[in-house]
């Protein structure tokens, strides 16, 4: 099923009125909030607006202004509006229903799930590489790690843009905003290294989302260290990874912002120098693929229409 029917189901079935603005967060992205589409909408007691964020919400300073956006937008209107969001944890308390649903996540995942007979072969290999680390777009916290890492650490594959390139791979000739297709070019180094340095897409605010670079790590069966927003392993093991804290120092998940990349990679040197037995982990990184892959997406859809159930409830109030 795809995810538009998903969303708007619950509400369908319940008699509702649905009108549903699908990707409703538009181009040119400012870098502190989106131009939003509207649907247009001839209101009655029975109308509810179903919002589909198909990408982060920004949040900072406990407060989001593509929220604040929308629900000036609808106003007295604003409390039947419906905001699916990709973000975990959105410090909201106003009269938008916001629910959790990452379409993004859900579509890669379905995605996969249709060709993993010909891609799960090649992860059985034996790896030759430690680590990987590859940072695409450039952001300070992906300078500063693929920089330390370049000069601490070794047998490791590491990318940084077109600075420091993945050779026949370079980031601005091969990469693609379909990442189902960039998973299977990358399977080469993916299913090569033991471990994942994750440097995720936010780092330094609280727009909280978990995306297809930790997914990837889980589902080639790595070792996961991930580099992101404050507390982003606490959010990962919520939704039901295995972040191998019997093996993976942790403690630098919720340090600030100026040290959190660092005291990740040193607290973990063990994992990136191979001083530890990857083959004793292959039952755990068996069960967190076949969770992430196969279970998970199914999860989200039972998750999403328990919330929405709560939604339907307290709008027939």
């Amino acid at each position: 099923m795809h995810y538009n029917e998903i969303l708007t189901q619950p509400f369908n079935q319940a008699g509702f009125n649905v009108i549903y603005q699908p990707s409703c967060l538009q181009r040119p992205y400012t870098g502190t909030s989106w131009t939003i589409q509207y649907p247009d909408v001839e209101w009655t007691d029975n109308t509810v607006v179903v919002m589909h964020c198909q990408d982060f919400i920004n949040v900072d300073n406990n407060t989001s202004a593509d929220l604040e956006n929308i629900e000036n937008y609808f106003g007295e209107n604003a409390k039947r509006v419906i905001v699916v969001v990709w973000n975990l944890h959105v410090p909201y308390n106003g009269p938008l229903n916001l629910i959790y649903f990452p379409t993004h996540s859900y579509e890669l995942l379905t995605e996969l799930q249709k060709t993993q007979d010909e891609w799960k072969p090649n992860l059985l290999n034996n790896r030759q590489y430690y680590w990987q680390c590859l940072n695409g777009t450039i952001k300070p916290h992906r300078v500063n790690v693929a920089h330390y890492l370049q000069k601490t650490f070794s047998n490791g594959i590491l990318s940084l843009h077109d600075e420091i390139p993945l050779s026949h791979m370079e980031y601005s000739t091969h990469y693609s905003w379909n990442n189902a297709e960039n998973w299977h070019l990358l399977l080469p180094v993916y299913s090569n290294c033991q471990a994942n340095i994750v440097t995720e897409t936010m780092y330094s605010t609280q727009t909280n989302i978990v995306t297809e670079k930790t997914l990837m790590a889980l589902l080639a069966k790595q070792i996961p260290i991930v580099i992101g927003h404050k507390g982003i392993v606490q959010e990962c093991e919520s939704l039901g990874f295995d972040m191998f804290r019997d093996l993976v120092n942790l403690n630098y998940d919720n340090d600030n912002d100026e040290t959190r990349w660092l005291n990740a990679i040193q607290l973990n040197a063990h994992i990136l120098e191979g001083k530890y037995t990857y083959d004793q982990y292959q039952d755990r990184l068996l069960a967190n693929q076949t969770y992430v892959l196969n279970e998970w997406p199914s999860l989200l859809v039972k998750e999403f229409n328990n919330n929405a159930q709560d939604i339907v409830e307290y709008l027939r109030r």
